[in-house]
């Protein structure tokens, strides 16, 4: 396949095979970077990068030239025909309504510090949006997440990318464990109305905050209360993920819902496992510093038991809001941040 984008110096294209040991070294780079801003470390190990590098030669051979394999996109830029930098998206789409857009979430991207300065990375981006709206046959949000420590928010902020939603974590997660706080438990099928609404309010909030990854807020009728509740029956605590947790206040009200996942990172990061917190919503007539503060020690006290470390607590408003201001309440630290941009085709 010829090359997306071209010009005198840059190239980018898909990667192809023998490439392989190339991109794993632009792979080890960007972790060794991560590593040092106080992400999840990386493997040291030589033979982590052999197996990306494998991984990377086979999935060329079976792209044959295409920079798209299923709904995986990935893309190589050269800067005077030396490989230096690349990027890995994955197209896919969060809801059924004819409102919400598919997304690209941007994968890896890294550029050799060597070649910085020449667009290689713009030029990644660019033709990560032009392959990600043919994938989806129309406009496409872009959205990558940064974290807080990078110097990569000016470079995406340069490429029109504004932040849309905010992630805070929990480090030495078996210091917030407890299993015995009030109002904080698995949800039950009896609780699918007030999950509708809570889910509403979550899905305005995103909207507000110019988060259109998702749904927009639903009608709430028999259908989506039963969807609901036949999603919850059965649930029970240490069950398989995620684990849908709500917080009551004393009149037995729920006032805040979350879904856990936990599960391990895939190589090069060494094996651990780490807690997420997604679907935040807290009702927004109250509070959420007491929710947060229930809901964090209760995900804790699951997430061990699976073996997780961290918490990251996502979909979180921006910073200074109660939202967020609660969560950093509760034992989070700042994160990263969700950045977006909406592609359409050229």
């Amino acid at each position: 396949m010829a090359a997306l984008t071209s010009t005198s110096r840059i190239a980018v294209r898909a990667p192809r095979p023998g490439e392989g040991g190339a991109v794993a070294g632009l792979w080890r780079e960007l972790w060794d970077v991560h590593e040092s801003w106080g992400s999840y470390p990386g493997s040291k190990e030589d033979s982590a990068y052999e197996q990306v590098a494998s991984r990377v030669d086979q999935d060329s051979r079976a792209r044959g030239g295409n920079v798209m394999l299923g709904r995986h996109i990935h893309l190589v830029a050269t800067l005077d025909g030396d490989l230096l930098g690349q990027v890995e998206g994955w197209v896919d789409r969060f809801g059924d309504s004819p409102l919400t857009p598919w997304t690209c979430e941007v994968r890896s991207l890294v550029v050799s510090a060597r070649a910085r300065g020449f667009g290689l990375g713009r030029a990644l981006l660019d033709a990560l949006g032009e392959a990600a709206t043919t994938l989806a046959h129309g406009p496409t949000v872009l959205v990558a997440e940064v974290l807080e420590p990078n110097p990569a928010h000016s470079f995406y902020s340069n490429a029109g990318y504004s932040p849309v939603s905010w992630v805070a974590r929990v480090d030495e997660l078996d210091r917030h464990v407890s299993s015995a706080l009030s109002g904080a438990r698995v949800a039950h099928p009896s609780d699918a109305y007030a999950l509708a609404l809570l889910d509403a309010s979550l899905a305005a909030r995103r909207r507000a905050q110019g988060d259109v990854r998702f749904d927009p807020p639903r009608a709430i009728d028999a259908t989506l209360i039963g969807a609901l509740a036949a999603r919850l029956d059965g649930a029970w605590a240490y069950g398989p993920m995620p684990q849908e947790l709500v917080v009551t206040d004393a009149t037995n009200t729920l006032r805040a819902s979350t879904s856990l996942y936990v599960a391990p990172l895939d190589p090069p990061f060494l094996p651990v496992r780490r807690a997420i917190l997604t679907r935040l919503a807290v009702d927004t007539a109250a509070d959420p510093t007491p929710y947060l503060r229930a809901l964090v020690p209760f995900a804790a006290h699951i997430a061990t038991t699976w073996g997780a470390r961290t918490l990251e607590i996502s979909d979180l408003s921006a910073p200074g809001t109660p939202l967020h201001r609660a969560a950093l309440d509760a034992g989070a630290r700042p994160w990263s941040r969700v950045v977006s941009k909406r592609h359409t085709p050229a």
